[in-house]
């Protein structure tokens, strides 16, 4: 018995430390501020499509409410209380993810090549362009065969501001893309080429520029059309910033995506509905909206609880985001087509809105499936990051 019990009472061994072998050697990146992927170790073959195999479902989940505001204002009511919401969020996630994007490439210390960057976003953004662009060539959708060479460039917003009007209205919506891809032929230099310094210091400077442009571009003599056709990039900006600063500094990231943080936000984009009349308007309301978008942007990327997060990482949520472009590329379109029929969907409201979006939704699900996805898969073939030298190419 008393052997027993010294044999029960032996104290165990120390589990011995865990010694580095190839496996350890990978570093998650993400679950530190200078967050983004996964590297693989030495020997090990890189995970396919590195830069983008890491989904914050809820950052998805944005993206499809803002195309939902896109067609809510277009088919049901065209002066909603909070219309620049839409464009605002948009720009302010896609400034957020390429940032990530482009950071994250840098920062895993592999050569990065430019070109292959812009490679990927053709493959991702010409083929349903190019389909809208024949579609309204071929029918010449309100006279666009005279111009479609704009709006294939993606220089709609430009010829619009040069001409003001929106004409013809089947490209009208592309001026917010062009902004943004505008935006991305120089974004991917400031971040690959200089250092995080400069980086802010750029990123702040295109944010303020642009806002006073903005806000006071009738005194330096701009048009309102060149004003907010060419100019309106600070919220792209703002959401470039916001992801600098939540992802290299845990204190800003706690308290931007903490709750009270949320509440704030959320109180500041709804303003206009217990302020003065005409507040959405006035552009100190725009001013604000942009840190507060950048918090619903952040906390949706780091992940909400409760019904907020269930809503944006839903399934059906993720697979409007998924065919969100197409949705936004054929939306138009498809209203021309309803007028040429003589249908009483070419209107407003309610029934407009929603059997306008099961049309689009459907067009672009068979866009995305038969098109856009097996294009999309060229990409494999250029990745951003590559595991050789430590350099960035051209």
């Amino acid at each position: 018995m008393r052997q027993a019990a010294s044999r029960t009472n032996k104290p165990r061994p120390k589990p011995r430390k865990r010694q580095n072998t190839a496996d350890d050697n990978s570093v998650r990146i993400g679950t530190c501020p200078d967050a983004g992927l996964r590297l693989a170790s030495p020997g090990q073959q890189p995970e396919q499509n590195t830069l983008d195999s890491q989904r914050h479902t809820q950052i998805d989940g944005l993206r499809a409410l803002a195309m939902t505001g896109v067609l809510y204002v277009h088919f049901w009511d065209r002066q909603p209380l909070t219309e620049n919401l839409r464009v605002s969020l948009f720009f302010t996630v896609s400034g957020f993810l390429i940032t990530h994007i482009l950071i994250a490439a840098k920062e895993s210390g592999r050569s990065v090549s430019i070109g292959n960057f812009y490679i990927r976003r053709a493959l991702r953004l010409f083929p349903a362009l190019f389909v809208l662009g024949a579609a309204a060539v071929i029918f010449d959708m309100d006279g666009a065969r005279t111009s479609w060479p704009w709006h294939v460039l993606q220089a709609s917003n430009l010829f619009f501001a040069f001409h003001e009007q929106f004409s013809p209205w089947v490209f009208s919506h592309l001026w917010s893309l062009n902004i943004l891809e505008q935006f991305y032929l120089i974004w991917p230099l400031v971040i690959l080429l200089m250092p995080i310094r400069g980086i802010y210091l750029v990123t702040l400077g295109m944010l303020v520029g642009s806002a006073f442009v903005y806000a006071h571009g009738n005194d330096m003599g701009l048009t309102d059309w060149t004003r907010r056709l060419i100019f309106q990039f600070d919220p792209i900006a703002s959401g470039a910033l916001t992801y600098l600063l939540v992802q290299h500094n845990r204190d800003v990231r706690e308290v931007v995506t903490s709750r009270w943080a949320l509440l704030a936000a959320l109180m500041v984009m709804a303003s206009p509905s217990f302020l003065w009349p005409g507040f959405s308007e006035d552009p100190t309301y725009r001013l604000l909206c942009q840190p507060a978008l950048g918090v619903v942007v952040a906390g949706a990327w780091h992940g909400y609880r409760g019904p907020i997060g269930w809503l944006l990482g839903c399934r059906a949520a993720q697979f409007i985001s998924k065919i969100s472009y197409g949705v936004f590329m054929y939306h138009l379109a498809i209203w021309w087509a309803m007028a040429q029929l003589g249908s009483p969907l070419y209107d407003t409201g309610p029934l407009p809105f929603f059997a306008m979006t099961g049309l689009s939704v459907l067009a672009a699900t068979l866009s995305w499936y038969l098109i856009e996805e097996p294009i999309s898969r060229l990409k494999l073939r250029f990745p951003t990051a590559r595991p050789a030298n430590l350099a960035v190419t051209a």
